[in-house]
């Protein structure tokens, strides 16, 4: 079975209207969280005892290691709960969206759960897209229990899912160059370390074809179906998570000038399109490693921050929404 530390179970009754399969019925199991404490680690007693402070007290399950979030959420869907919370960063949200959206591929419509977030992690890009109070963890909680939900689009690349970003590429080789130890020790600023080393590497050539249009080349694609990337920056200015496209970026190549071009969308969100990136949307796209020219043959991919495989890539919507607790 699965490795994992349960706290404080308690019965609480938590009405969540017409999302759910029965709107006469009320939720008899506490809303269950799953938390993961290598999350910003130093602090990670301190903030497990202030969520299981919250009130209506929650279910707290801790995990143990890597894949314990995602068995855990689809056992608890398939129990019946109508609203999962991950606790974490945004790799952990994606964690638990896997186990989740598998879960409910077995569900009608009315009886999917619903993914919560509390945001405690290191990177919580997407609870910044929800505009959840980040800081104030009873405030938020009491958000994601009032039954408030949104509906939003739900991405698949390849066989995994996610919400807010996707990246092939440097990024993706960023985070893989991210280590844990360095993440606790220097939070964000790590991952600004690694771009260094990463950029004095040779690019990858990537193809990136669209159903129907010429193929695009590049040596790096961002994809958004949230406007925020990496923090507080909105990189996908005209994203909507609920239009059915994605904000899709494509460098043609990544070296310092293409790079303080990002930086000056992520600061200033006032660029338009050059000669070094093009922006577009799409519903569906397929990225490749075309001629290498000495550079990587397989290249990694990261969705929702969180490393998930390499090219090849086929991105495309998900046949269902998602249902968020707002």
């Amino acid at each position: 079975g699965t490795a994992v530390t349960v706290r404080h179970e308690r019965k609480v009754s938590l009405a969540f209207g017409p999302h759910f399969a029965d709107r006469r019925s009320r939720m008899a199991d506490s809303i269950p969280v799953i938390v993961n404490p290598a999350a910003r680690s130093t602090q990670a007693a301190r903030r497990i005892a202030a969520i299981e402070a919250l009130s209506p007290r929650p279910r707290v399950l801790i995990t143990q290691q890597p894949g314990d979030a995602e068995r855990l959420a689809e056992t608890l869907v398939r129990e019946g709960h109508r609203l999962v919370v991950a606790a974490g960063g945004d790799g952990t949200v994606n964690e638990v969206l896997q186990g989740l959206c598998r879960a409910n591929t077995a569900l009608t419509a009315g009886q999917q759960a619903a993914l919560g977030v509390l945001p405690i992690g290191t990177m919580n890009v997407f609870s910044l897209e929800l505009n959840l109070p980040g800081k104030d963890l009873p405030g938020c909680w009491l958000r994601l229990v009032s039954g408030h939900t949104r509906e939003i689009d739900l991405w698949t690349a390849n066989e995994h899912y996610f919400i807010q970003l996707a990246g092939v590429g440097v990024d993706a080789e960023i985070i893989r160059q991210t280590t844990w130890e360095a993440k606790k020790k220097l939070g964000p600023l790590s991952y600004v370390l690694s771009a260094v080393r990463v950029m004095r590497g040779r690019s990858p050539v990537l193809t990136l074809q669209v159903p129907g249009e010429a193929p695009r080349v590049g040596s790096l694609v961002l994809v958004g179906n949230g406007r925020h990337y990496g923090g507080p920056f909105r990189l996908f200015e005209q994203a909507d998570a609920a239009d059915g496209l994605l904000d899709v970026l494509v460098f043609h190549q990544v070296g310092p000038w293409e790079l303080a071009q990002l930086v000056r969308r992520l600061t200033t969100s006032g660029y338009s399109p050059s000669e070094d990136f093009e922006c577009f949307q799409a519903r569906e796209f397929t990225v490749t490693v075309g001629d290498s020219r000495g550079g990587p043959t397989r290249v990694p991919m990261e969705l929702d921050g969180e490393l998930r495989g390499e090219t090849p890539v086929h991105f495309k919507l998900a046949e269902r929404r998602l249902t968020v607790a707002v």
